[in-house]
């Protein structure tokens, strides 16, 4: 009864122990299952039984690096978990102007890189990947043998309005960082540095911006932009800058008003200096040196000069104020000589194609005249006993001769467009002209219009010539 007893309790264990052998092998057979695993983007399909991703990866000969990234992480248990990825941390040189820095990471975002080593980014900061320009946002898509080259952008400190604010630039100049910033300028606007100027970290900039003003000058109006400070700069800068006694109202060194408004008084100031002359007298006196007809001074004449000077001044071009300086006698009078002609001096010249030889020539008024007038009158005579013909010349009472004229009587002469002559009449004349009236007669064909010439008086030289001769 005892054997029977212990014997059935073995069969109990042996049962108890073939159950759990059954139930752990179907255990077993359960935890076996597919995984997916995604290394660097490429994926790997694992049967397991691993408990764990760290188990998982080991099955599948996945060799891990401490920088790797996992996700999930590997201590994580993976039921119902179908996907692990796997980022493996690669090299990467990254150089910022003080120093390079050598890292591995499974990061292939250039920002996220150097957020990971500390360094902080800011707007317009410039990421190069072996010396090409990227966008620090996007990932790299070829790890082999990356530098990274960060250009940390300037800051400058801009005022602008009453109010200062920091802006990063990676221009090479402040005109182009503000250009970039998109900080509009008009031409007026004031800035406390050349546009041209390399920028400086820590560089402090400050802009005016132009306001209109209206400067009221004489009854006009004149507007502009301008970024000055006070009227006399404002002035300066629209091209209408205060000189000698102007004045404007706000004064040139008090602050532009608020509405713009500039009144500038134009002064001018002159000096007036008004003559009274008392006149002198000239003798004429015979001068053997100087050619016939040309005057010559023995000695100049001089007037009696009294001057009085005052000086006058305008605002807007109205007389505010008048002084006298003084008065004084600047010359005295003094009569004046003056020297005619006596020489004559012979010449040649060609005229009408003709050479002629001259002593003296006489500009004058030719009209023209035959024996019979317009009311059938004839004259056939001259004053000088000659027939009226073609080379008569009829001069002034005045011209013709001594005592009552200047001797001009049987002189030979030529008168351009009419020929050879001599003075044998006498005419009236125009009272005041030097008149000269040429003959000739109807069966001459000949024409003469009156105007303008001039006479030679022909050589020889006679014996006795006025030295002047006056209409």
């Amino acid at each position: 009864m005892i054997n029977f007893l212990k014997q059935d309790k073995n069969w109990h264990i042996i049962g108890a122990l073939l159950v759990m052998l059954i139930g752990g092998v179907l255990i077993w057979m359960s935890l076996l299952q597919t995984i997916i695993i995604f290394v660097d983007g490429q994926s790997l399909q694992v049967q397991t039984r691993a408990l764990s991703v760290d188990g998982a990866l080991i099955s599948a000969n996945i060799i891990l690096n401490e920088a790797d990234r996992i996700v999930p992480p590997r201590e994580r248990l993976i039921w119902d978990l179908p996907l692990i990825y796997v980022e493996r941390a690669h090299p990467i040189l990254v150089k910022t102007p003080d120093e390079i820095l050598s890292l591995s990471t499974p990061e292939r975002i250039p920002a996220n890189i150097l957020s990971e080593i500390g360094i902080p980014l800011f707007p317009q900061d410039q990421f190069l990947r072996n010396g090409q320009v990227i966008n620090p946002n996007l990932p790299l898509e070829d790890l082999e043998d990356v530098l990274i080259q960060f250009q940390p952008a300037t800051p400058i400190y801009l005022t602008l309005d009453g109010a200062t604010h920091p802006i990063y630039t990676d221009q090479a100049t402040l005109g182009q960082a503000l250009e970039a910033a998109e900080v509009p300028l008009s031409p007026r606007d004031w800035v406390s540095e050349d546009l041209m100027a390399p920028v400086k970290e820590g560089m402090v900039v400050t802009i005016r911006r132009a306001r209109p003003v209206t400067v009221n000058l004489g009854g006009k109006k004149v507007s502009g932009l301008t970024a000055a400070t006070t009227v006399g700069e404002a002035l300066q800068e629209i091209g209408l800058p205060l000189q000698g006694l102007d004045y404007s109202l706000p004064g040139e060194g008090e602050s532009i008003p608020n509405n713009g408004e500039i009144s500038m008084v134009s002064v001018d100031e002159e000096v007036v200096i008004t003559t009274e002359e008392t006149p002198y007298e000239n003798e004429y006196v015979e001068d053997p040196e100087t050619e016939l007809d040309q005057v010559s001074v023995v000695q100049a004449g001089q007037m009696g000069i009294y001057a009085t000077r005052e000086r006058v001044q305008y605002a807007d071009g109205v007389e505010v104020r008048r002084y006298l300086e003084g008065r004084w006698q600047a010359s005295e009078p003094r009569d004046g000589i003056l020297g005619y002609g006596t020489k004559a001096v012979i010449r040649t010249e060609v005229v009408d194609g003709v050479t002629i030889e001259y002593w003296r020539k006489k500009t004058v008024y030719a009209t023209s005249y035959e024996p019979c007038d317009n009311q059938g009158v004839c004259h056939d005579g001259t004053a000088g006993g000659y027939p009226l013909q073609r080379g008569i010349v009829a001069v002034t009472p005045q011209w013709y001769s001594v005592p009552n004229g200047l001797a001009m009587a049987d002189l030979p002469v030529y008168v351009p467009g009419y020929g050879r002559a001599i003075i044998g009449d006498v005419g009236g004349g125009i009272p005041g002209t030097p008149w000269i009236d040429v003959a000739y007669r109807p069966e001459d064909d000949f024409t003469w219009d009156a105007h303008w010439t001039t006479m030679y008086f022909l050589t020889p030289v006679p014996n006795w010539y006025p030295a002047m001769i006056t209409p």
